[in-house]
């Protein structure tokens, strides 16, 4: 690390980051991988500390067996790259700005020169093809720009690398948790008749961002969701310009963000006195939700999770098709999950200590829908939740 770049700007020690690299190039090898060119900012973040909004525009983190790791990216954002990562100077590549979204030119050639002047451009090339952030356009032209590289698809190979975290990253998501907790208390306390639901929101957002003591928040991938009133049978609908009325749904979906590490939550409010079909389907959510979390252990598969909530929920007629969770842990926008194993029949994805996960088993159904979920950390000993909310229907009446 250059001189002039404190390591106080990491968010981990050097040694992790070794480990980190240790680890992805180990599933290099086994695939037959000799370079990978990786344009998902979670792990570019994961490999180098890289952090900035700068994801709109192509970047690339390009991993090899041996040599050290090379970020390539738009000019304006190699001082970003200097300050937040561990890479040496010579490996913190900038490209022309006159490539940036030009219509004669892509961010994708000064990558495939780079890759040419190292010799880097044979063997085996990865590329994480089903990536939000690799383009059709991308692909091709580092497909016909690299003819004497094998191109294999290597999507979501760092991200199992990412499913056991370090207690570093466990500690993050505690902080993440912390904040997580404020921002519902603030949600489900101020959802009342006559409050703006975008007020509400802005509320919100000043608890996200400014954390609790020792714990600030940042920018999340997803914005809050808090669908209301006749939008409470589908998830992901934010909010709306209007005030809150009385006898009112709302479903509260929130997720804090430290250092990039997120844990979410959700929790349901009713302003009113809730009907007893809401206050049945309370009952149901709360208990599924604990027999799946009372399954999780370590050697648990994934599908045995889901089934204990399904062996409480559907004798008593509640059903739910969508996964039940998924993990977590670095996110960007736009999805919080890390894209690998889900909460779902047939997934046979093996819980090992360190995996973290959102238990999320909402149930929208016509009429009537419930969401109350829990993010854990798999210890020795199972499921330790990250939060301690009460797990329960918040009614404001």
């Amino acid at each position: 690390m250059s001189e002039d770049r404190p390591a106080a700007y990491l968010r981990f020690e050097r040694s992790e980051y070794d480990t980190r690299l240790k680890n992805v190039r180990s599933a290099m090898a086994q695939r037959g991988i000799d370079t990978l060119v990786l344009t998902d900012p979670c792990n570019l973040y994961y490999l180098s500390g890289y952090d900035a909004w700068s994801f709109y525009t192509p970047q690339y983190l390009v991993v090899r067996q041996a040599d050290a790791p090379v970020w390539v990216g738009r000019g304006i954002d190699r001082k970003s790259a200097r300050i937040t990562s561990w890479l040496a100077d010579d490996d913190i590549i900038a490209y022309p700005d006159d490539y940036v979204q030009a219509a004669d030119k892509h961010p994708a050639q000064p990558l495939c020169a780079l890759l040419a002047e190292r010799g880097w451009d044979k063997g085996v090339l990865g590329l994480e093809a089903s990536n939000y952030y690799l383009t059709a356009l991308a692909s091709d032209i580092i497909r016909a720009e690299t003819p004497n590289a094998q191109v294999v698809d290597a999507s979501l190979l760092v991200n199992w690398v990412r499913l056991i975290k370090s207690p570093a990253e466990v500690e993050y998501m505690r902080k993440a948790a912390q904040i997580v907790q404020g921002a519902m208390t603030v949600a489900t306390q101020g959802a009342r008749p006559g409050v703006q639901e975008n007020e509400l929101a802005g509320d919100i957002y000043r608890a996200l961002i400014a954390g609790t003591d020792g714990a600030g928040g940042t920018y999340t991938s997803s914005p809050p969701f808090m669908p209301s009133g006749d939008w409470v049978d589908t998830p992901h609908l934010s909010w709306r310009n209007q005030p809150y009325g009385n006898d009112v749904q709302v479903n509260f979906e929130l997720m804090a963000c430290h250092h990039r590490y997120h844990v979410p939550m959700s929790r349901t409010v009713w302003i009113g006195t809730p009907p007893p079909a809401v206050r049945d389907l309370e009952s149901i959510a709360v208990e599924a939700l604990n027999a799946a979390l009372d399954a999780v252990k370590p050697g648990a598969r994934l599908y045995e999770v889901e089934a204990a909530w399904q062996s409480v929920a559907r004798p008593r007629g509640v059903s739910k098709t969508s996964r039940c969770g998924y993990p977590i842990g670095i996110a960007y926008p736009p999805t919080l999950g890390e894209l690998t194993a889900s909460i779902r029949p047939g997934d046979e994805t093996v819980l090992q200590p360190g995996m973290t996960f959102h238990l999320m088993p909402g149930v929208w159904q016509d009429g009537a829908s419930i969401v109350i979920t829990e993010a854990f950390h798999v210890t020795e000993n199972g499921a330790e939740r990250f939060c301690s909310f009460p797990q329960r229907l918040v009614v404001n009446d």
